[in-house]
């Protein structure tokens, strides 16, 4: 789903989306979060197989949901491929690394199911999740784009702290007005890349919304320079890189 969540991908076309019940704002952060990633490389013609299995699991994901060993989880499907082979994802956050880990041998289970067995790569990430920000959804699709940044080498900590005051603000705000069903802001909680990655995970109910969003931002680049210039400063540009995937399944407490 992700280049780190959300990718070999967290995190998209104007194709439309559904959302099956009205969402609510969450209740602000107030504890730490944490998100496991799984990616698979899928050949083309067992993709339909696949996402069928995908479906069958998800019945967990919802009763660890309902019992609030999550708060967070969803399915999702590449729409911009890269060298990678990363076809599908699939995600879940909780409220510690004991809850998540609970979610994670429940998952276990079903790790030698047909499906997965057939993929040609598979890879997983355990994040942190700096910020995260949702609406209470029993069932919703959409769009996921993630935006992978490299830290300068001592800029980690500025990074940081920008997006938390400066970012996250506009985050909420677009959670408000029903623009996000959800965001995340990650970093690697169990190093398997360099230290100093991050990614920002945007989940959009469609693409209308998505337009929306990179509009709003432009309007404030273009009233405010520095929006931009400062992620600029405090990243290394040519390991930037964003992903784009439809949320195919999707739940949130």
């Amino acid at each position: 789903m992700f280049k780190r969540f959300l990718a070999p991908g967290l995190l998209l076309c104007a194709v439309a989306a559904s959302v099956a019940v009205l969402p609510q704002p969450a209740a602000a952060q107030d504890h730490s979060y944490f998100t496991y990633v799984s990616w698979w490389a899928v050949p083309r013609d067992q993709w339909a197989a696949f996402e069928k299995q995908s479906q069958e699991a998800d019945a967990q994901m919802k009763s660890a949901l309902a019992d609030g060993t999550i708060v967070a989880w969803g399915d999702v499907a590449t729409r911009v491929h890269d060298e990678g082979g990363y076809t599908h994802a699939e995600f879940f956050t909780a409220t510690s690394r004991d809850k998540l880990l609970k979610a994670l041998e429940t998952e276990w289970t079903g790790a030698t199911n047909a499906a997965y067995v057939s993929t040609t790569k598979h890879r997983d990430a355990l994040l942190e999740t700096l910020a995260h920000g949702g609406k209470t959804s029993a069932g919703a699709t959409g769009y996921v784009r993630v935006t992978f940044w490299q830290a300068k080498p001592g800029s980690e900590q500025a990074l940081e702290g920008y997006v938390m005051k400066s970012i996250k603000p506009m985050l909420d705000s677009a959670l408000s007005s029903g623009t996000l069903l959800m965001y995340n802001f990650d970093k690697e909680d169990i190093h398997s890349d360099a230290a100093g990655g991050y990614n920002l995970a945007l989940f959009f109910p469609d693409g209308a919304a998505m337009d929306k969003f990179f509009n709003d931002l432009a309007a404030a680049e273009k009233s405010d320079p520095t929006v931009g210039t400062v992620i600029d400063n405090l990243t290394v540009a040519k390991e930037h890189r964003d992903t784009l995937s439809r949320l195919t399944a999707y739940g949130h407490q």
